[in-house]
């Protein structure tokens, strides 16, 4: 066997760069074949149109093939011996024959007297000229025997249950597109406890954990300059919530906190379109992290097929909905799984609505404070009704995603 290597990913292009075209069995086009590829306006669906001189190569994308399988495309190179990948939707294509394609054959009548067919046939046989006799012979070659096709019948459909029997039903398919929707972290249905429903680990990679060392800060005693160690020092929750964790049984929320003002400094420059500008507005964060960002909540421009460094991007609304929802998830760890929503929503500068449906995207009851909460977070007890609070309780069920019609 070869020696074995191991090939880095050094970045993937979401928006379609290449199509890949599916013929079925093997096929060989010939060279003077001219093809054209056309996209339709309000969605990544093509069409694919080839001809010469003799064939007609025609396709489109199949809407479930595009939903539940992802093709990409790789480029390696061999100096850096990294690999860049763009997403390729497959068009699944077939070939006609022109010649046969404006062929029209008689109508072909299956009632009629067979005995004044086989009389016929017969004369024909003695009597008849040489293309009379032909014509005759061709028809009782190509005559198709009914019985043989109800057993060829029976073959094929035994056939393509035995070959189905392990495919995903419509309710799989449907909960897999939903689940690579959602802009949640991946939920542990099975939780018994609400620190699991949303672990870190779903939160943070452990490869990027790794990454966020906050010993010196739990060494420094002045709080100005513990601030100033994270990658975001103008948010008022993270300054707050760094007063609390000077433990270091505290490691792990501390760590949380750090990528807390790491995602808000994101989403504070959410329109920054460049790696190098956005790292000039943050505190020095570890470059590993911002790309592990870049990757999951942004999408990379078209055309640009530079290396990740000097990458340009652009957040659409769903992936920022996507780091809304991260850094919501975060909060409910940090402030141990009851939210107070104003607050957040004036840290945010978004519309307390907004992040009201967000919660519960997550999953979280949203609900008027109690008296208990209400003294606890020091509300009056005449606007505890109205005051929101976001909690998260097990058994945990994932709410179903619904999307509003286009106008």
């Amino acid at each position: 066997m070869g020696e074995k290597r191991s090939i880095a990913i050094d970045s993937y292009q979401e928006d379609p760069s290449v199509v890949v075209s599916n013929f079925f069995k093997g096929v060989r086009v010939p060279k003077d074949t001219e093809f054209q590829l056309y996209k339709k306006r309000k969605q990544d669906q093509f069409v694919l149109h080839g001809e010469n001189e003799r064939l007609e190569y025609d396709g489109e994308t199949d809407e479930l093939t595009t939903k539940t399988n992802q093709y990409v495309v790789g480029l390696y190179d061999k100096q850096s011996g990294k690999i860049n990948l763009y997403r390729a939707p497959v068009v699944t294509s077939k070939i006609v024959s022109k010649f046969s394609k404006n062929l029209k054959g008689p109508e072909i009548k299956s009632k009629g007297d067979t005995r004044y067919g086989a009389m016929r046939n017969a004369l024909g046989e003695a009597f008849g000229t040489k293309k009379a006799k032909k014509a005759i012979a061709d028809l009782e070659r190509n005559r198709v025997d009914s019985d043989k096709l109800t057993d060829v019948a029976i073959d094929i459909v035994d056939s393509v249950k035995t070959a189905s029997k392990d495919l995903p039903t419509r309710a799989e398919l449907q909960e897999n597109v939903s689940a690579s929707n959602r802009p949640t972290p991946v939920a542990n249905l099975d939780a018994t406890d609400v620190e699991q429903i949303y672990p870190v680990e779903n939160i943070i990679p452990k490869k990027e954990l790794q990454f966020i060392r906050v010993g010196p800060i739990l060494k420094e005693k002045d709080q100005e300059k513990k601030l100033e160690l994270f990658p975001y020092t103008s948010s008022k929750y993270v300054a707050k919530k760094l007063e609390t964790l000077t433990q270091a049984s505290q490691m792990e929320k501390l760590q949380l906190l750090y990528y807390l003002s790491l995602l808000l400094g994101v989403y504070e420059n959410r329109r920054v379109s460049n790696k190098d500008k956005l790292l000039e507005r943050l505190n020095s964060p570890p470059e590993l992290l911002i790309d592990g960002i870049l990757d999951r909540f942004t999408i990379a421009r078209g055309g640009h097929f530079g290396k990740s460094k000097n990458r340009s991007y652009f957040i659409d609304p769903q992936n920022e909905d996507k780091l809304l929802c991260f850094i919501l998830t975060i909060v409910m760890h940090l402030d141990n799984f009851l939210v107070e929503i104003s607050p957040l929503a004036q840290e945010l500068g978004i519309k307390p609505s907004r992040i009201v449906n967000l919660f519960r995207i997550l999953g979280a009851i949203v609900k008027g404070a109690t008296v208990s909460q209400a003294e606890a977070f020091g509300i009056p007890k005449s606007a505890a009704a109205t005051y929101k609070i976001a909690s998260l309780k097990v058994p945990f069920k994932l709410p179903e995603l619904t999307r509003r019609g286009r106008r």
